[in-house]
């Protein structure tokens, strides 16, 4: 009970500290269906996997796929990235899959791309995911293109037991209106194919100090949530609850290929500019470079 209730407090105030910059670029609405591949990076492997990695994105931009997806690496828990692709239905997931197959050029490079990717992967789990607004808050406060870090916590349920999840969020969301966080943007997310009876909360964070927030004010939340809720809230946990993950993530922009709309809101993080070297200077004595011959 306790781990879950650090969990569900985490939720709570993860976001506190950046509510006034989201408010500044309100979000579009999460995708309906959220495919998410997971790629276990072997260890020690990441830094030759990242370079594989940014190789994606220059093919989708060359091709101009219409299918954006955000690239995460986990910075607590085993190694791994993560790809989110949005789509607003199976069937444009369908098509947009259709499309990759049916141009053989562009098939070509990505499976070029996998190959050499594979030998830093020790296993690739895909699984798709559909968005449940009723189980969510105020995703239009979310600043996506400034939030660099994600917090994702996902709970598993028992068959049969998805009930209890729905009453767990209703606990959660009603304590906290009594402290004030009802704006807080988080999206929930419920498991369709490849990862059943799971809920998935995504949080993005502009920077990890919303943790410190979070860790300041558990106490609050656990106020708010009274004995009698944390009565209920225990028992719901032991009657449906299987495990609760809770990991971070950290955005890896150079394996990312996402809206341009994001790039024009934080051009610096998506799309810096290259670092030009400076000339080196000659030595001390050495004689001037000599001046390029004139044109003919």
């Amino acid at each position: 009970m306790k781990k879950l209730l650090c969990s569900i407090a985490g939720l709570s105030f993860a976001l506190a500290g950046s509510l006034v910059a989201r408010a500044q670029t309100p979000a579009a609405p999460p995708p309906n269906i959220l495919y998410i591949e997971t790629d276990n990076i072997k260890a020690y492997e990441s830094e030759p996997y990242d370079k594989v990695a940014a190789e994606y994105p220059p093919v989708s931009r060359q091709v101009k796929a219409a299918t954006h997806y955000l690239a995460m690496e986990a910075v607590t828990g085993s190694p791994r990235a993560i790809y989110l692709f949005d789509y607003d239905s199976y069937e444009a997931w369908q098509k947009d899959t259709e499309s990759l197959l049916g141009n053989a050029t562009v098939h070509e490079k990505f499976a070029a791309l996998d190959k050499l990717e594979s030998q830093y992967v020790s296993e690739v789990h895909n699984t798709i995911w559909h968005y449940r607004p009723d189980l969510s808050e105020n995703v239009a406060g979310a600043d996506l293109p400034h939030s660099h870090y994600w917090e994702v916590v996902i709970f598993h349920m028992r068959p049969g037991h998805d009930a209890q999840f729905d009453e767990l969020t209703k606990l959660y969301k009603d304590a906290n209106v009594k402290i004030g966080q009802q704006n807080i943007p988080w999206a929930t997310y419920e498991g369709m194919n490849g990862a059943t009876d799971s809920y998935p909360i995504l949080i993005p964070m502009t920077s990890l100090k919303d943790e410190d927030t979070g860790l300041a004010h558990e106490k609050d939340f656990g106020a708010a949530l009274g004995e009698e809720g944390a009565r209920r809230m225990d028992k719901l946990s032991e009657e449906g609850v299987t495990s609760v993950e809770d990991n971070l993530y950290m955005v890896n922009p150079a394996a990312s290929y996402i809206n341009p709309d994001w790039v024009k809101a934080d051009p610096g993080y998506w799309a810096p500019k290259p670092t030009v070297k400076p000339a080196p200077k000659p030595a001390a004595g050495a004689p001037p470079a000599p001046k390029p011959a004139p044109a003919q």
